[in-house]
């Protein structure tokens, strides 16, 4: 096996990680590769990313993974004869901007989710349960417009931290992606008027608590044969 089939070797590799780890299987991506190559798709994704192909790279930064990204597999010592000085030095600067992001979103995660799991690690049993929750459910764009469209009371069961805490709970909400991630691929565009939902952290772990995700409905179903 030649050093460039050992590159799309090591791609794949990376992306069965980040699916098994952190839940984001970039299909998209490994098509690519396997159609074009390791070392062509690497070249080509050199260049700026656009929001849609970052879906991936939001993914593994906030599971706190910069090690599985495309930049960090191409600067292991073995594959770095394979590009040029610039795309090298593109691939150092990203990942240092990489490694800061990534500690910052896991701050923030720390402040906002005390309970959570760390996501993209495992954990013997008995531990808390992990609910996955992606980086389009923390990114603050989409989480005000999401909050503006739908309020800040639980979509399943009409919670309201504001309203049972005064300031203190004042727009604490979660906020819920209908559609998991990974059931997308790199060029999916988050519409969060229409697939993100503000829930409340027990309806949360509630909608993750099966294999496969429940839905608001199916929840509230749940929940009405239960409240009475």
């Amino acid at each position: 096996m030649n050093l460039e089939d050992e590159l799309t070797t090591a791609l794949i590799n990376g992306y069965q990680r980040a699916g098994k780890e952190v839940g984001y299987w970039g299909r998209r991506f490994l098509q690519a590769v396997r159609r074009n190559g390791g070392l062509s798709t690497a070249k080509r994704m050199m260049a700026p990313r656009n929001a849609g192909q970052r879906a991936g790279l939001d993914a593994l930064l906030e599971a706190g993974r910069p090690d599985l990204t495309l930049e960090a597999i191409i600067l292991q010592p073995k594959f770095r004869t394979l590009f040029t000085d610039a795309e090298l030095a593109v691939a150092t600067e990203r990942l240092g901007e990489y490694g800061k992001a990534s500690a910052a979103r896991r701050a923030t995660r720390e402040r906002l989710f005390p309970d959570e799991l760390e996501p993209g690690h495992q954990y013997v049993e008995g531990a808390r349960r992990q609910v996955r929750v992606n980086a389009y459910e923390r990114d603050p764009r989409a989480r005000k417009a999401c909050l503006k469209k739908h309020g800040c009371n639980c979509a399943v069961c009409g919670f309201n931290f504001g309203a049972r805490y005064g300031v203190l709970g004042e727009n604490f909400i979660h906020v819920h992606h209908l559609k998991p991630l990974s059931l997308t691929d790199g060029e999916y565009e988050l519409d969060p008027f229409n697939d993100l939902r503000p829930v409340c952290p027990n309806c949360h772990a509630m909608l993750h608590r099966q294999e496969q995700l429940l839905s608001i409905e199916e929840l509230q179903a749940i929940l009405k044969t239960t409240s009475g």
